[in-house]
């Protein structure tokens, strides 16, 4: 969709503020005092409407990292998605919130995170019932940050309720800075670990382009280049682009580089080392930000470059690489001629990894 065609349906909800900023949009719905960001080439899907009284809508369906996210847009209020639970939550076993809504509007959000609140005051309080409440809404406003909403309100509540009834969830939530930021915005005091994690934000990556994430071709290229991939880029990434590419591929200038990176905070990292076209060296890793790990999958050295260096260098790249990220150890998963190589390298490859 043109951004003309989205800004022309947006005039037909009169109430509404709405700005360019850049290639989005900023959507402000002043009933609520809430903002949100459009792309139009994210919209895949726009429908007019009306409630029952009469009142026009926006039916919306946007791209992003992936998925699809449906929302409606009124006059007065916001209306969206929540978030899959069983994607925020490090539970040993699959959770599904079997009564969840379908769609929640930013003021019934508000409404339920107080009632949520005063429940856990009352005479009768039923503590596995609020911390299914508190799963879903955690669920709610992890959609709503995704949109550009910032419901601080919420959030402090939420987070009032965790205090109480966190420990009754079957999992702990998985890392997301995204979050610490909202946390800190809405003045909730953090953890210390929260806290540095919240703040870790390197120079250049909050300005990052699509054009940032192709500056770096043909040493380095980044599967969709586009701004899903950016906006992932941003949450999870101790390292620009182009500092990824220095510390992986230092001091081998033949190196090409592929890097895929999912919203979820995992990602896929493929380095190919070739003279005219014959492969010398392949180094296959999976990064986990939200487990701290890397995963090394393979790894080939071509007959005639072992016993030259290149092993040991490819290795410790890799664990430089790891360290800058933030990530806490190396997993080895290779077999065949890539465990032959360890053995004869001897590289203490798991060290300081957990079981």
């Amino acid at each position: 969709m043109h951004q003309s065609e989205l800004v022309d349906a947006l005039g037909e909800l009169p109430a509404l503020r709405v700005e360019p900023d850049g290639p989005a949009l900023v959507v402000t719905v002043p009933a609520i005092g809430e903002s949100l960001r459009l792309y139009a080439e994210a919209v895949a899907w726009l429908k007019r409407g009306a409630l029952p009284q009469g009142a026009p809508l926006l039916q919306i369906v946007v791209h992003h990292h992936g998925q699809e996210l449906r929302m409606i847009l009124l006059n007065d209020d916001v209306v969206w998605q929540p978030a899959d639970a069983d994607s925020l939550l490090d539970a040993p076993i699959p959770v599904r919130i079997t009564d969840a809504p379908e769609l929640v509007a930013y003021t019934e959000m508000e409404r339920e995170s107080a009632a949520a609140l005063r429940a856990l005051d009352g005479p009768a309080v039923n503590l596995d019932a609020l911390a299914a409440t508190l799963l879903l809404h955690r669920c709610v406003m992890v959609a709503a940050m995704r949109l550009g909403l910032r419901p601080l309100r919420a959030v402090r509540r939420w987070h009032e309720l965790w205090c109480a009834v966190g420990e009754l969830l079957p999992g702990s939530f998985w890392p997301d800075p995204d979050w610490d930021r909202l946390l800190v915005q809405a003045g909730v005091p953090l953890a210390p670990y929260e806290e540095a994690r919240a703040r870790d934000r390197p120079a250049g990556i909050e300005a990052l382009t699509p054009a940032d994430l192709r500056a770096t071709e043909p040493k380095l290229t980044i599967d969709r280049a586009d701004d899903s991939t950016v906006a992932a880029w941003r949450q999870w990434m101790k390292l620009t682009p182009r500092q990824f590419c220095e510390v992986l591929t230092a001091e081998l200038p033949e190196a090409r580089v592929e890097v895929s990176l999912y919203a979820d905070g995992g990602g896929a990292v493929s380095l190919r080392i070739a003279s005219s076209g014959v492969l010398r060296a392949l180094l296959e890793l999976r990064l986990s930000f939200p487990r701290r790990m890397t995963y090394l999958d393979e790894i080939r050295i071509a007959d005639e470059a072992t016993d030259t260096g290149l092993f040991q260098r490819l290795m410790s790249n890799v664990e430089n690489l790891s360290r800058s990220l933030g990530l806490r150890g190396i997993k080895v998963y290779a077999t065949g001629d890539g465990s032959v190589a360890f053995a004869r390298a001897g590289f203490d490859w798991d060290r300081g990894a957990p079981e």
